[in-house]
């Protein structure tokens, strides 16, 4: 229904198309793991070496389109552009999920482009721009009401940070459970920003989103994460536990 404005946008095209896989995978399948490996499988084809030590993440950004193809690297089109474009669709998906509302943001600003566009070819560009009418505060990392910071790393770069976690259970001076967390961001430059999602293991297994964590440059946030009332603590704190970023780890 939306075509694509020149080969600079055409990653829009095939990632979209990918991104429609794991939203399958999500909804027909029912199957948690099988999301997640989905987007391992992903992951993998965007950084994993090659016999030769070539990442396709490192040729170039996805606004070169084809153009990036070379004997080093492989099948750019296989490697890069489907699944670095559908993963910058999902990255934008994860940023908009809420607890009460779901995927409520993200359907918007779909079905948004989709109708502003119909039948007309768009630019990135464009496409940003409906992606900033949609996003939401936690998102306004640069504190504009703009997704320059977001675009500029994954769509216009080659970014590809990498992320620890330092973290613990205790309880308060209440004696309700705690959770204490570092959070280090690094092999970016100094203007890289990222909202990096915390989630935690339930005490019966399960996995909940609780928190996004801002993290600008080489460095670090730490805090504490209350959680009054609760019965049972958790197990554990995890980071990006979906491949919510794309991300060396």
């Amino acid at each position: 229904m939306v075509g694509f404005n020149s080969y600079r946008d055409q990653w829009m095209s095939e990632g979209f198309a990918e991104m429609s896989a794991s939203l399958y995978i999500q909804f027909i399948e029912k199957n948690p793991k099988k999301f997640i490996e989905f987007w391992h499988d992903e992951h993998q084809l965007i950084t994993q070496r090659n016999s030769e030590g070539f990442r396709a993440i490192d040729v170039g950004p996805l606004t070169m389109g084809y153009r990036l193809n070379n004997s080093k690297t492989g099948n750019i089109t296989r490697d890069l552009i489907y699944p670095k474009g559908a993963y910058i669709l999902y990255m934008i998906r994860m940023m908009m999920w809420d607890a009460k509302t779901g995927d409520q943001h993200f359907k918007e600003t779909m079905q948004d482009f989709v109708k502003t566009y119909n039948g007309k070819s768009a630019t990135t560009e464009d496409f940003k721009a409906v992606v900033e009418k949609h996003m939401t505060k936690a998102m306004d990392l640069e504190g504009n009401q703009r997704m320059d910071w977001f675009f500029n790393e994954y769509v216009y770069g080659t970014a590809l940070p990498s992320y620890d976690l330092i973290s613990s259970v205790g309880k308060d001076a209440n004696g309700d459970p705690e959770v204490s967390f570092k959070i280090t961001q690094s092999g970016v430059d100094k203007n890289f920003a990222m909202l990096v999602p915390l989630y935690l293991e339930l005490a019966d297994g399960r996995i909940a989103p609780v928190a996004h964590a801002r993290l600008y440059g080489n460095g670090s946030v730490e805090g504490k994460l209350p959680l009054k009332g609760w019965k049972d603590a958790p197990k554990r704190a995890l980071i990006n536990y979906n491949h919510d970023v794309l991300a060396e780890n």
